[in-house]
């Protein structure tokens, strides 16, 4: 089923991650339920960065614990839905980043893997990103993440649940 709504490509950012797989955390269902769309195809060619998996495994591990941290990182890495790019071997992407951590240095919470998130944006032309911070808002135009779970139709988050109960994941 193909029908959902779909852009060419999202990048899923680091929160999506560390939600998706922390049961207790507050975005635990729209993260799941982004993943699990994503890797369904219902957004096109699913991307994140070396800096996304550093920051999911370093939260994972300040939060939860090393072994989860290990697991997640390894999901990410091993999938074959999820490209995850090389940040640190593209010169383009850096200056990029960079420019765009000077540019937004009075935006509180702006870090600068948020600015190399935005710099691979552009670079890749990837549309939508899967994120639950705000400080992203004004400056991506497709955006979804907290309240996703509402704007699915019956038919689809029937279908989402159906796959996550096959996985495993509990809302």
């Amino acid at each position: 089923m193909d029908d959902s709504p779909t852009s060419s490509s999202c990048f899923i950012d680091t929160g999506v991650f560390f939600a998706a797989f922390n049961k207790d955390d507050t975005y635990h269902t729209d993260a799941s339920l982004l993943l699990i769309s994503s890797i369904m195809g219902w957004f096109g060619r699913v991307y994140t960065s070396t800096y996304i998996v550093d920051e999911v495994m370093t939260l994972t591990k300040a939060r939860i614990g090393g072994s989860l941290a290990i697991r997640v990182a390894e999901r990410i890495q091993s999938s074959r839905k999820i490209t995850v790019l090389k940040v640190e071997e593209r010169e383009e992407v850096l200056t990029a980043s960079f420019g765009k951590f000077k540019k937004y240095s009075d935006m509180r919470g702006l870090s600068f893997t948020d600015c190399t998130t935005l710099a691979l944006q552009d670079n890749h032309k990837i549309e939508c990103l899967l994120t639950f911070e705000e400080n992203f808002r004004l400056l991506v135009p497709m955006l979804l993440g907290e309240g996703y779970q509402k704007i699915l139709d019956t038919e689809h988050r029937r279908l989402l649940t159906g796959v996550a109960q096959e996985l495993g994941i509990t809302f």
